[in-house]
């Protein structure tokens, strides 16, 4: 059998499809959601009475309890090998109105190929559509101090101004056809082919298996020349690294122009005008470094919370102080720590003297800005926080300096592993995503577990704000060295 999750996986690239398929994905959701959003829902329609599909439903249950219900909760049909799971199904004058959820505070792209099959299959089962309605959070929504659910949804059958089921209706598409070309397809017989999903979601897990070629590629290979509409087009014409790179096909932005000339100049590029002006921020002591985790909940969780707000339960600080001192400070919170976060960062930063921290424009700064509306009483010591902020990501962005062996690679634990011995490979907690999976595990275990996640959790954090300090430190080794 087939879903409709196979055909979209197929259409956006064969290969990915037949590697992914015997595969038993653990899905872990990005966004947390404590509560049952389709339990909300019924408390939104007033559903009181209803069938619900579970797991492995035949479509003859659906059939079979047809007059007994008006409302349909994750019914399933199928046609021929596909198989579909409609959210919501509701009853209107012997047809059926469709409810699809997105769990998110806006559409960002209307899922027409999806619809189009529900339609079809329902009409190949003798049921026909009257309309279709998306299901999204008011972004505006605010709790109050208690979920107000009948504000907490929007539901609509417009999209752009235009009727969801006509934009639906113009998506004229076969899944028959679709799942014909699945069965009849053989990856000995695929040419792979590049595309935006290779590396649409960060590199693909199936990536090396597809290009082996490319595995074995110098730090400077053409391939990892950033924003680049071209670098595969050079590739396959021969050009192999960065300092033969022809001029005539890249943008040719500051950061290209670092990467090449770093390969021109054996290795690394570095702008001392540059570096040294971006230092001069960096004079005072105390000098700090820090980094936050945090969790976005789909429903607004606590007091003064949106949907898609964030919880920050953690933060690591390094500090040295005016006699060269280093101080290392760390706080993880349980539930709604957001208060207890506030107060122990005012309480341990420095009241003065830079903040060093990675992205702290689109993070840190953006979580203090938040959390200021939320506490105003904090609000004028948070402001004081916010502008002492400076952005060690901002160098590197800049073209300022540029390592080879970053391979096109920005992110904090790339600088980490060139600049020192130390490495995120051992931690228990070894990124972003798996820090926040742990911290919400930590309300589901004993004591003693309890304490190990807390423990790996600093652990993590703390190696994040250390690795401030050491790319920090080795910019100053360059500048010294380029004397």
């Amino acid at each position: 059998m087939y879903h409709i999750s196979d055909i979209k996986k197929f259409l956006r690239c064969e290969r990915l499809y037949f590697y992914g398929r015997d595969e038993a994905n653990v899905f872990r959701p990005y966004l947390r959601n404590d509560e049952n959003i389709t339990d909300l829902l019924k408390q939104y329609f007033n559903i009181d009475e209803y069938f619900e599909g579970v797991r492995n439903d035949q479509p003859s249950r659906f059939i079979d309890n047809y007059d007994k219900y008006e409302w349909f909760i994750h019914p399933r049909f199928s046609d021929g090998e596909l198989r579909i799971n409609i959210p919501l199904v509701h009853k209107n004058e012997g047809k059926l109105d469709l409810y699809y959820i997105y769990y998110s505070n806006a559409i960002r792209e209307l899922d027409t190929l999806s619809y189009r099959i529900g339609i079809d299959v329902l009409g190949k089962s003798g049921f026909e559509v009257n309309d279709i309605y998306v299901i999204y959070l008011d972004p505006n929504y605010v709790n109050e101090g208690e979920l107000d659910i009948k504000k907490l949804f929007v539901v609509t059958d417009m999209y752009k101004k235009r009727k969801i089921i006509d934009l639906v209706r113009l998506n004229d598409f076969d899944y028959n056809e679709t799942i014909k070309r699945i069965e009849n397809f053989k990856i000995e017989e695929n040419v792979p082919k590049k595309s935006r999903f290779c590396k649409f979601f960060g590199l693909c897990e199936y990536y090396d298996r597809c290009f082996p070629d490319e595995t074995d590629k110098a730090d400077d290979s053409i391939l990892t020349l950033v924003t680049s509409q071209n670098k595969n087009k050079m590739y396959e014409e021969g050009i192999r690294h960065l300092k033969d790179a022809d001029i005539e096909q890249i943008e040719g932005n500051r950061l290209q122009y670092a990467q090449i000339m770093a390969s021109r100049n054996g290795g690394l590029f570095l702008d001392k005008m540059a570096l040294s002006k971006w230092f001069e921020q960096l004079s005072e002591r105390p000098i700090s470094f820090i980094d936050f985790e945090w969790d976005r909940y789909l429903v607004p969780e606590y007091i003064k919370m949106k949907p898609m707000d964030v919880v920050c339960f953690e933060f690591a600080l390094y500090y040295i102080d005016e006699n060269g001192h280093m101080e290392h400070r760390t706080f993880v919170g349980k539930g709604d720590c957001r208060r207890e976060f506030v107060e122990g960062l005012i309480e341990y930063l420095p009241e003065k003297g830079p903040i060093l921290a990675y992205n702290a424009e689109g993070a840190e700064c953006l979580r203090l800005e938040e959390l200021s509306e939320i506490f105003p009483e904090y609000a004028e010591k948070l402001r004081n926080i916010i502008d002492r902020f400076v952005d060690l990501a901002y160098p590197f962005m800049e073209g300022m300096v540029y390592d080879v062996r970053m391979a096109g690679d920005y992110t904090l634990k790339k600088l980490v592993d060139i600049c020192s011995d130390y490495s995120y490979k051992n931690l228990d907690i070894y990124d972003g995503m798996e820090a926040v999976f742990s911290w919400r595990n930590m309300e589901h275990v004993d004591e003693v577990k309890e304490k190990q996640i807390l423990e790996n959790l600093k652990e993590y954090c703390s190696l994040d704000a250390y690795g401030l300090f050491l790319v920090y430190r080795w910019l100053i080794k360059l500048m010294v060295e380029s004397k």
